[in-house]
């Protein structure tokens, strides 16, 4: 168990802890950080500069459980990670110190609010630009950046958003579009970015809107060209109805909708070419100062001299001035001198011009700078920067070489060809926790991929880059208890190259059925992490495009991911189709695995609706198909399905029987998140019968099995039990605590079940801290989420209910007061009852 959150708020460097509120931002923006290191680093800055031992952070951070040492080693080098390498220091066999100077910040401390990136390298020149478009940003509400590729648009908005950080009360945001390959994920990458969560019965467009209406913030929608009607849709709808929202644009062409104003980027200032260039003259030119300052990135030594400066001034001007063609020539000083590179820039443009190059429009100039640093590139440097141009969002070594490889490009060659083409700045790689990670400039990827499409090799290539993202989601199987929190986190990393792989899918009619194995293969992670809508609409997408007859398997396995999705949702009537189409496929097939899985999660959507008799008729049905087949797992997942219902519906001796039997297959089999639902279930079974001591150790075994797996919908429903046990043995602080950890879980998933069930608790708590009406405003707001998603309250819960609302009606003694309370509260969104609910209690103004 967590210690008591300090009330007190501790700043060090660019970070500020906030151990009431649970989180550790970094320049005003949320860091994920796990809930044990989170604890870890706690305790470490309560007790700033002293030595903390390892058994006092083991007992605090892991109370109750033994674990080994490396975990708690893991753990502070996670924080290291985070907080850099000085911030914790290791007393050698004892313990830990924190080494950070630190402030205290008041328990109201709050930072700026922001997501932008932190820039690891110099911003050179751009004072008259950044002072226009603050002047703009303080006239108009739409402002587009505009200008050709590789001119330095996103830089110099990152720049100006840094300085209107204290403009703007409740952020600034930036919202990454280049990624991105479907318009239609404009609107959810936005949500995402702000934390909005879809609102059923509500588009996402409206929802967003509704979040921002009331807030004064700037938002930066950044490479926004190849998306322009769907950016173009969303800014016109916010800036209608969103009166204090800002919003600043980059892209290659304006959005062109009422109210726009449009300022276009110019390149750096270039030195006068008809005058001989000194080093000094050179040191006040922007372009030239940018050259020298990349070129020292390659060559630490490299300086500009009498001798070199003409040269100097002639290759940034023959460049333009556009940034992102200086910071691809610069390099090249480390392996020729600035005469040289400004002969080949000669020979370049003049082979590919034939004529004048100044009248030539920016885009043809940085696409000649391109062609030039292509030309300089050995032939297998070639075709892998081609190849490398089918990644969406960066790839791995690995990746690399399965895709990529053959025809020219040998597989032990990859890595130095990757590294050669990092040092041409043509490749940017990230070094980061785990294997390094590559990515390409924009500009660069779509130059590329032009020059893929000229060879007509585009299908060969993002075929192979399909077939491996398909080989990486089948690597585990697909059935509910998987753990494998790796491949997880992988399939997180990989999400864009997964859009990809499915967008080709769609386009490209050979390659449909590709698409549906792959959609159905990551349903599990759709599922898990939260994007229930999106991998909705992906199934509607590839199950419409493939044909039934095709890979019949293929399809039954993306039904069986939408079922889920949809039960997720509370979309049961589509639910219960999609399943049983997948039934008539997999008993078509004769398969008996797929079958009794279709069936137990039949029986699942029957007892949400509140059919008790079918739930349990399906859930035997299941279980006895899987006893026959020897399935194990299985089974243990049966024996849950209708321990679950027995208890629910008041059976406990029953369901206890059929749980502690899933227990021991599912210790036997190391099935740790399934053993976890096990004694989840054991524990709201002691619970229902009043034996909170047993119903708490049991929840809280189950807990830290899940904590342990980073299963966050399996974490979120053992604290909302264990705040329900809390709040029935009296101590209301800590089921506050404990159910509002639950809450912000659930919110950040966007799980509606799961919430209703704990602003259900929740609203018990207020009653107990706050009154009646708090409490009856959040059943409102439950009553009315139950309605929208058609669930029903167990039979086993409803006693527990109804005696707390008939007991907060006659508390309050105003059945009039109360109704209005109720009908208040079935008003709010689904937001607003979940922030009210994670107040309340906290002050007196209720």
């Amino acid at each position: 168990m967590a210690a008591v959150p300090s009330p007190h708020c501790y700043r060090f460097g660019r970070f500020e802890l906030q151990p009431n509120k649970g989180r550790l931002l970094a320049s005003g923006a949320p860091v994920d950080v796990g809930s044990r290191a989170f604890d870890l680093l706690v305790m470490l800055v309560e007790r700033d500069g002293r030595l903390v031992t390892k058994d006092d952070l083991l007992e605090r951070v892991w109370p109750k459980v033994i674990v080994e040492e490396n975990t708690l080693q893991a753990q502070v080098s996670a924080l290291r990670k985070i907080l850099g390498a000085e911030a914790i220091a290791t007393i050698s066999g004892r313990g830990y110190r924190f080494a950070l100077e630190i402030t205290p910040a008041g328990p109201e401390s709050v930072l700026p609010k922001h997501n932008l990136p932190q820039q690891l390298d110099s911003f050179i020149g751009r004072e008259k630009e950044i002072v226009q478009i603050k002047e703009l940003l303080g006239t108009t509400r739409l402002l587009t950046l505009s200008g050709s590729g590789g001119c330095g648009k996103t830089r110099l908005a990152m720049r100006v958003a840094e300085d209107l950080l204290e403009s703007h009360p409740d952020g600034v945001w930036l919202v990454e579009l280049a990624a991105l390959t479907e318009p239609a994920l404009v609107p959810p990458t936005v949500a995402n970015v702000l934390g909005v969560k879809e609102q059923p019965g509500t588009s996402l467009t409206q929802t967003v809107n509704e979040y921002l209406v009331s807030r004064r913030l700037l938002m930066v929608l950044d490479n926004a060209e190849h998306l322009l009607a769907a950016c173009a849709r969303l800014t016109d709808v916010i800036l209608r109805q969103c009166a204090q929202v800002v919003i600043l644009v980059t892209s290659r062409e304006r959005l062109g909708i009422a109210g726009e104003v449009t300022y276009r980027v110019p390149s750096l200032s270039v030195p006068d070419p008809k005058q001989d260039a000194t080093p000094e003259e050179l040191s006040a030119c922007e372009s030239a100062c940018l050259f020298v300052e990349r070129a020292r990135l390659t060559l630490p030594h490299f300086t500009v001299t009498a001798e070199n400066a003409p040269a100097l001034a002639s290759v940034c001007h023959r460049l333009d001035g556009i940034p992102l063609a200086i910071e691809l020539a610069a390099p090249r000083v480390r392996s020729m001198s600035l005469e040289e590179v400004k002969r080949r820039l000669d020979q370049s443009f003049g082979l590919l011009t034939g004529g004048s190059r100044t009248a030539l429009p920016r885009q043809r100039t940085l696409r000649s700078t391109i062609d030039w640093s292509y030309d300089l590139l050995s032939d297998a440097e070639q075709a892998l920067l081609c190849r490398l141009s089918v990644f969406s969002g960066g790839w791995i070594l690995e990746a690399a070489e399965q895709v990529c490889s053959g025809e020219g490009v040998d597989n032990i060659e990859v890595l130095d060809l990757l590294a050669s083409l990092a040092d041409k700045n043509l490749v940017v790689a990230d070094e980061q926790d785990g294997p390094t990670r590559y990515r390409l400039l924009e500009t660069v990827r779509h130059y590329a991929l032009e020059r893929l499409r000229e060879h007509d090799e585009e299908a060969r290539w993002r075929g192979r880059h399909l077939a491996y993202f398909l080989v990486l989601a089948e690597a585990e199987p697909q059935q509910q208890g998987s753990d494998r929190t790796d491949w997880l986190d992988r399939l997180e990393i990989e999400h864009d190259n997964l859009r990809s792989a499915l967008s080709w899918s769609l386009a490209a009619a050979a390659d449909a059925a590709g698409g549906l194995r792959l959609a159905g293969a990551i349903s599990w992670f759709w599922l898990v992490r939260g994007y229930w809508a999106e991998g909705r609409t992906w199934f509607s997408a590839v199950l419409a495009a493939t044909p039934k007859v095709q890979d019949a398997a293929a399809r039954a396995a993306a039904l069986r991911g939408a079922g889920r999705l949809a039960t997720s949702q509370g979309d049961y009537s589509a639910a219960k189709a999609l399943r049983q189409e997948g039934l008539a496929i997999w008993k078509e097939l004769g398969n008996r695995e797929g079958i009794a899985q279709s069936v137990a999660s039949l029986g699942t959507i029957a007892q949400m609706q509140g059919d008790y008799p079918a739930a349990e008729a399906l859930f035997e049905e299941a279980l006895a198909i899987r006893r026959e087949l020897g399935d194990r797992l299985g089974i243990t997942l049966s024996l849950i399905s209708l321990g679950h219902s027995a208890c629910e519906l008041g059976d406990y001796p029953a369901a206890r029987v059929l749980l502690e039997e899933s227990l021991a297959v599912s210790r036997e089999l190391g099935a740790w998140l399934t053993f976890a639902e096990t004694l989840y279930h054991l524990g709201t079974v002691a619970y229902f019968e009043g034996d909170y001591s047993a119903a708490q150790t049991r929840l809280e075994e189950s807990l830290a099995v899940r904590r342990e797996r980073r299963f966050p919908q399996g974490i979120a429903a053992a604290l909302r039990a264990l705040g329900l046990v809390a709040h029935d043995k009296g101590d209301y602080p800590k089921a506050r605590t404990l159910l509002n950890e639950a809450l912000a879980i659930q919110w950040e998933l966007g799980a509606r079940q799961g919430l209703s069930e704990t602003l259900e608790a929740s609203a018990a708590v207020a009653f107990a801290l706050a009154g009646p009406e708090p409490a009856a405003r959040i059943w409102g707001c439950v009553e009315r989420l139950r309605d929208q998603i058609g669930a029903s309250m167990a039979p086993s819960a409803r006693p527990w209910y109804n005696r707390h609302v008939t007991g907060a009606r006659a508390a309050l003694g105003d059945d009039v007061g109360f109704e209005l309370a109720w009908q208040q509260g079935r008003l709010m969104n689904l937001e607003q009852a979940v922030q009210y609910a994670l107040n309340v209690g906290c002050r007196s103004d209720q």
